[in-house]
C-alpha cells in the first residue's frame, strides 16, 4: 500500500504510544524545515482555532512547499499505524480510576497531534524485513493490507504479563490502556452497588475487596486512586458500606527504586490513607472468589488489579535474530537494529542499554519522550548516508502520587515527599500533556477537584441487544431488543 509517489520514501512508524509519537513528531518537524516532507491532500485539514493548534508552531509555507519544487526522490513521507485513532497520556491513567479527570482529558487524536503524518489504525499483525514491509489488519472488516516502507521505527510497547501467577489471566483486572482504567472504576462501583444489596456477611465482605498485586509506582497510584473512589462512594448508600483497599508486595516497603527512607514514608502514608499493606508475601493463586498468598493464607475478593509483569510485544518478539532470549528487541545505541536494515527500536518494546550502568534503561514516558525526538535524527541521518550519534539520557527524577496532596519522589538526586511532591507530579505532568487545550481542561478538572466531589457514576458501555444469547459484555437479563433474529451479527461489519 502506497500512498505517495513510487519515487517518495517512506518512513513507517509503528505504535501511537510516547515513543512512537515524538518520533513522529520530530521526523515531520525536520522534514518540513528541509522542505522535503510530501504530505497527503487530507492533510490539510485543521481542527479548531490557532492558538489552540497542537504541536510547535511551524511556518505553513514550509509545509506546503514540501511537495513542490524537490525531486522525488528526496521527498519523504511519514506514515503512523496505531490500533487506535488516539494517544492516551499513561501517566494520569490512575486518575481516571477515581474521577479526578475527565476520561477524554488524557486521550489527543493521533490526527490533531501528527500534522503532516499519516495515520493508519489497524493491529501490527507482521513485519517482513526482506521485503522492507508490514502487515496490518483493519479493526471493523479484518481487511488485511501490506505498507512497504523504505525505514522502519518499531515502538510497539510492551503487553501485560500474567503468566507468573495462575488464575491472573483468567481473573485478574490489567491496567494498562484508556479501557482498563475505566472497566476498574466502572467495576468498582458496581461491586458497591451489589454489596449494597447482599444479605450474605462474607460474599459482602469478598465484594467490598479491592485487591492490588504489585507496590511499584502503578501499583501505589491505582491503590491510592481506587481507595478514593470507593471511600467516596461508600458515603453515598445508606446502609454504611466498609470498602477495603488491599496492597500485596513482595518487599517490606513499597517503591523499592526509590530507596528505603522515601519507600518506608510513601507505605505510612497510604497505611493512612486507608489502604491495607500486606508487605513480603507475593501470589501464589487467583480464583474467581479470592487470592492465595506464599504463607497460604487467602484473602476473599471479587476484583484482583494485576500491576506487576510486563511481556515484549508478540510481533516484536518475532523478529528472528534481533531479540534478547526473553523476546525484548536489543538495539544498539543509535536504535538501530544490529542485523535488519533501516529497523530501529525504541519505548517499552526495546531494551536499551543504558551507559552510564550497563543495565537496561526504565520503560518510563521520561525516557520515550526523549528517544523518540533523537531515534528521528538518526533515522533522516542514516537516510542521507550521514552518521548516527548514540543516545545517552540520565534521569532527572521520580515521582509517584499517593493521593490527595501526598507525593513521594526524587528531583535532581534531592528526595521530596508530601504536598511539595504532589504538587511537583502534578505540575511536570500538566506541563507534559501534548496539547495547550488539554492542559486547559486537566488543569480546570484538578482545580474543580479541590472543592467538588469526585464523580462516582458507574457509566454502562454495553450497547442495546440485538440477539436472543447471553454474549460477552451483556448480562444476564438485560432486555432483547423487539425482533432480533438469533443470526444477527454482534458487530456490524462494512465487507470490501
Amino acid at each position: 500500500m502506497r500512498l505517495v509517489s513510487d519515487m517518495t520514501q517512506r518512513i513507517v512508524v509503528l505504535g501511537g504510544g510516547f515513543a512512537g509519537v515524538t518520533t513522529a513528531q520530530e521526523l515531520a518537524r525536520e522534514l518540513r524545515k528541509q522542505k522535503r516532507l510530501a504530505r497527503s491532500p487530507r492533510d490539510d485539514r485543521r481542527f479548531g482555532p490557532a492558538w489552540l493548534r497542537f504541536g510547535r508552531r511551524e511556518d505553513r509555507s514550509d509545509g506546503a512547499a514540501a511537495n513542490h519544487g524537490v525531486e522525488a526522490s528526496r521527498r519523504v513521507a511519514v506514515t503512523l499505524i496505531n490500533r487506535e485513532n488516539y494517544f492516551v497520556f499513561q501517566p494520569l491513567l490512575a486518575d481516571i480510576i477515581s474521577g479526578a479527570i475527565e476520561t477524554t482529558h488524557v486521550v489527543v487524536p493521533l490526527r490533531r497531534m501528527l500534522r503532516d503524518v499519516e495515520v493508519e489504525v489497524g493491529y501490527v499483525e507482521e513485519i517482513d524485513t526482506d521485503r522492507r514491509r508490514v502487515q496490518v489488519q483493519r479493526r471493523q472488516s479484518s481487511e488485511r493490507f501490506w505498507v512497504d516502507y523504505d525505514a522502519l521505527v518499531i515502538a510497539l510497547g510492551s503487553i501485560t504479563d500474567f503468566r507468573g501467577v495462575p488464575g491472573m489471566a483468567e481473573y485478574a483486572i490489567g491496567v494498562r490502556t484508556l479501557g482498563d482504567a475505566f472497566y476498574l472504576r466502572n467495576r468498582a462501583l458496581s461491586m458497591l452497588e451489589d454489596a449494597a444489596t447482599e444479605p450474605d456477611p462474607e460474599r459482602r465482605r469478598a465484594l467490598l475487596t479491592f485487591v492490588v498485586v504489585g507496590g511499584g509506582s502503578t501499583g501505589v497510584e491505582v491503590a491510592a486512586e481506587l481507595e478514593d473512589l470507593v471511600r467516596t462512594a461508600a458515603r453515598t448508600f445508606p446502609s454504611g458500606i466498609e470498602p477495603r483497599v488491599v496492597l500485596v508486595h513482595s518487599r517490606p516497603y513499597v517503591l523499592p527504586e526509590f530507596g528505603k527512607r522515601l519507600g518506608v514514608y510513601a507505605t505510612r502514608r497510604l497505611r493512612e490513607a486507608g489502604v491495607e499493606m500486606i508487605l513480603g508475601r507475593r501470589l501464589t493463586r487467583v480464583d474467581v472468589d479470592r487470592v492465595t498468598l506464599d504463607d497460604r493464607t487467602t484473602i476473599p475478593t471479587a476484583t484482583v488489579v494485576g500491576t506487576v509483569g510486563n511481556a515484549p510485544h508478540p510481533v516484536a518478539a518475532r523478529l528472528a535474530g534481533a531479540t534478547d532470549e526473553r523476546g525484548w528487541i536489543r538495539p544498539d545505541p543509535t536504535f538501530a537494529v544490529p542485523g535488519l536494515e533501516r529497523v530501529w527500536a525504541l519505548g517499552d518494546c526495546a531494551s536499551i542499554v543504558d551507559p552510564r550502568t550497563g543495565g537496561p534503561m526504565p520503560a518510563t514516558a521520561q525516557h520515550a519522550i526523549r528517544e523518540g525526538p533523537h531515534a528521528a535524527r538518526n533515522i533522516l541521518a542514516a537516510l542521507d548516508g550521514q552518521p548516527q550519534t548514540p543516545f545517552d539520557y540520565a534521569q532527572v527524577g521520580m515521582l509517584v502520587s499517593l493521593g490527595r496532596f501526598r507525593g513521594v519522589g526524587e528531583v535532581f538526586g534531592v528526595r521530596v515527599s508530601g504536598f511539595l511532591a504532589w504538587f511537583l507530579w502534578r505540575s511536570y505532568y500538566l506541563l507534559r500533556l501534548p496539547s495547550l487545550e488539554r492542559r486547559l481542561r486537566v488543569a480546570l478538572d484538578w482545580t474543580l477537584e479541590l472543592f467538588l466531589a469526585h464523580d462516582v457514576v458507574e457509566i454502562n458501555l454495553r450497547r442495546t441487544r440485538t440477539r436472543p444469547g447471553e454474549d460477552p459484555g451483556e448480562l444476564p437479563g438485560e432486555p432483547v431488543a423487539a425482533g432480533s433474529r438469533p443470526d444477527a451479527r454482534d458487530e456490524i461489519v462494512i465487507s470490501s
